[in-house]
Formats: C-alpha cells, structure tokens, sequence
C-alpha cells in the first residue's frame, strides 16, 4: 500500500524532557544551569553555563570536563533518565502499524552513539522502535531543512514535522511541511512567537495536547474516521531500576 503521509518527529525536547536529562549531566560535574524557564529563554551558547548567578557560581570553579567525558555522560543520563511522554508512545505505535504512513524520527542529540541511544529509550518508552520507517541523528553541521527537502517525495499527500524550536519551525516550513510546535520543549511561546515568528496556531504548550493534534492530522488516513488511541488509552510506562549504557546498547 502506498504511503500518503510522511510524519517526521524530533526526540530531544519534544519527546523527551532533555532538560531534566542535560540538568543531571551539568549538575554531576558541579554545574548549575538554572531552573527550565530561564534555560529555555538563554541564547544557546549560554544555556549550558548557565545565566546571572548561576553563570557567576559556575565561573568560579569552572573546568571545563573533556567533550567526551561530558558527551559519555550525557549518554548515560539519557540512558538512565529519559523517556518518552506517554501521551505520544501509542499514538507512534499505531502511526507504525499503519501502512498509509511513513513514520519516523529526525533530530541532533550529541549522547555518544546517538542513534542506538535513541532507539534505546523508545524501546524502554514501549515505542516499537525497530518497526520505525527511520531514526536519523542528524551530524553536526547537517541542517535540518536540508534533510527535510530530500525526504520529500511525490507519493506523500502530506508532510508533519512535529518539533520543539524556533529551527525547526524554519527548516520546516521553508521545506513545506506542516509544522506542529511544543512550547514544552527547548523554547517557550513567547519566544517561539516573539522571536521565531511561528503562529499560535502552531504551538502547543504540553504534550497531550499536540499529541490530540497530531491524531486529527493522521485520522484522514486511517480509513477509519479517528482510529488512533484517545488519551485515555495511554497509561505511563513503568520503569525498573536505572540500567547502565552498555546494557541499553545491547
């Protein structure tokens, strides 16, 4: 059967709280980048050194940890902490399970082997991870937009980028997909709006409702009427105790 939608979503800040996950990994080398307000509204040089006090504290006692060092353990929060909102893990799985949509994720996460860490804390989500059409962690220098434009296809009668920030809204846009922003994410509203020029219409300020969104874009294509899971069909995942990288690699 052909696919009529190309459904692209990012990872880090729109499934995931990476805020928590970044505030754990600054704050195990003695670092403190502030509460998530005034992080999501730093430029992004200096969201990780933090802003006014916590800028000053942080300089006092600054050394800097080798990028490796701070990337393994980036990794390992991710791997330990992460996890998906459960508004979206059955929404993806029945987007995978239909065959009218090609589904997948595209997103810059700078964890130690980005794409296995991915697929990682999908599967422990319960997202089925290897059935995703793509996971792609985009390299640095690689924009976006770019990738967006040369996964365009003819075959598609419509394209959803559902994503977290003022560039991805840009790359979107500029490459002709819809554009379904979380303000939850790495920035809020008012700088999404202010600073970014994304319409209202395009924000959603938590994950259930651009999740709810996301369904009434995805329901001309199952064939039958809605046909995807309310919010009251997803439950949150329970977790074991925190697990190392190696075994989420694995």
């Amino acid at each position: 059967m052909q696919k009529e939608l190309l459904m692209v979503l990012d990872f880090d800040g729109f499934l995931v709280n990476s805020y928590a996950v970044i505030n754990a990994t600054m704050a195990s080398f003695g670092l403190d980048i502030g509460d998530e307000l005034r992080f999501k509204n730093r430029r992004k040089f200096l969201k990780y050194f933090g802003g006014g006090k916590e800028l000053l504290t942080n300089l006092v006692g600054f050394s800097l940890p080798k990028t490796r060092k701070l990337r393994l353990r980036l990794t390992e929060c991710y791997a330990e902490q992460a996890q998906v909102y459960p508004a979206y893990t059955a929404l993806i799985n029945a987007m995978i399970a239909n065959p009218k949509i090609h589904c997948g994720i595209l997103s810059r996460n700078y964890a130690l082997e980005p794409g296995p860490i991915i697929r990682a804390v999908l599967r422990r989500s319960g997202v089925a991870e290897e059935e995703l059409d793509f996971v792609i962690p985009l390299p640095p220098g690689v924009k976006k937009g770019e990738v967006l434009a040369g996964m365009r296809s003819s075959r598609y009668r419509d394209l959803v980028l559902g994503a977290d920030e003022i560039g991805d809204y840009t790359a979107g846009s500029a490459a002709g997909y819809e554009c379904l922003i979380g303000s939850y994410g790495f920035d809020t509203r008012e700088r999404l709006m202010d600073h970014g020029a994304v319409p209202a219409t395009c924000i959603f300020d938590d994950p259930d409702t651009l999740a709810l969104a996301l369904r009434q874009r995805v329901a001309p294509h199952t064939g039958q009427g809605c046909g995807m899971p309310s919010q009251k069909d997803t439950h949150p995942v329970r977790f074991g105790p925190p697990q190392r990288v190696h075994s989420l690699l694995s």
